[in-house]
């Protein structure tokens, strides 16, 4: 268990969008935010402290590790990269993170995992954390890749953890698959809080959505981690509809990967 007055932890991805909502929710609760991003971190609060670093120099990773507790580790390629950086961000960099946290002495992990590591499942079977997975792309694959390596540094070293299979990450809903997928900025922020407060997790895996009424996964791991998410997509349907989006009609995917399922690899070079 992470101890938010006492504890240090360190927040990769820190300057994109998932780590600027998890500044605005989390430094209010916690004394010691070390932040990290290959872009400049603005406005730091007193409790924070920002570290300008490349996922590939393991010099640097080691530095930041540095009295670190608890590690979130947000930075990952976008899905659509050429395969090299899809490979070096989310295979050798994602390696190089872990291990370095091991090598630290950190006692818990965060990771941004994804949907798309279950994406090929029919969007009519209710997936659950503890379905094998059947990642929809490189993306996906390399995500589950994330995943087993926790459980393997759970099941050698202790490393607690819980990989977050995040859906669609907005301010708001965008499309009528993310009227299930949908992850508010408030519930990532409430969802990587419990994931570090919980006293021990084991190398759990978890849906990361809000609350939902579409959602088409079942027994997402919510309440042993006693996540309790606030915000629900079906709030901004009227907001979808004006916008010409047709969320009354029939499911527009086959799959839980919406459009990953079908779209071309990732180029090489």
């Amino acid at each position: 268990m992470i101890n938010p007055d006492t504890d240090r932890v360190l927040i990769t991805g820190a300057a994109g969008a998932i780590g600027s909502a998890l500044r605005t929710h989390l430094r209010d609760r916690y004394r010691h935010l070390r932040l990290t991003d290959i872009r400049p971190i603005a406005d730091l609060a007193p409790n924070e402290e920002a570290v300008m670093a490349d996922i590939g120099d393991r010099a640097a990773l080691s530095r930041m590790m540095d009295g670190v507790d608890a590690l979130v580790h947000m930075t990952g390629a976008p899905p659509d990269p050429d395969l090299e950086t899809l490979f070096r961000v989310n295979v050798r960099g994602l390696f190089d993170v872990f291990e370095t946290a091991r090598l630290a002495g950190i006692t818990r992990i965060v990771y941004a995992s994804s949907n798309h590591a279950f994406g090929c499942y029919p969007i009519t079977e209710r997936v659950t954390p503890q379905h094998p997975p059947r990642p929809d792309s490189h993306y996906g694959a390399f995500k589950v890749m994330g995943e087993a390596l926790l459980r393997t540094y759970h099941e050698r070293f202790g490393i607690s953890s819980v990989s977050l299979r995040i859906g669609t990450f907005r301010p708001l809903p965008i499309d009528q698959r993310s009227l299930a997928t949908w992850l508010s900025p408030r519930d990532i922020a409430h969802l990587v809080d419990v994931s570090l407060r919980h006293p021990d997790p084991g190398a759990l895996v978890v849906n990361g959505y809000s609350a939902n009424t579409r959602i088409k996964t079942a027994d997402p791991g919510w309440d042993f981690l006693r996540y309790h998410p606030s915000d629900n997509a079906e709030d901004h349907i009227d907001m979808l509809r004006a916008q010409g989006v047709d969320v009354d009609g029939p499911w527009e995917w086959p799959e839980h990967g919406g459009s990953f399922v079908h779209a071309p690899p990732p180029r090489i070079g």
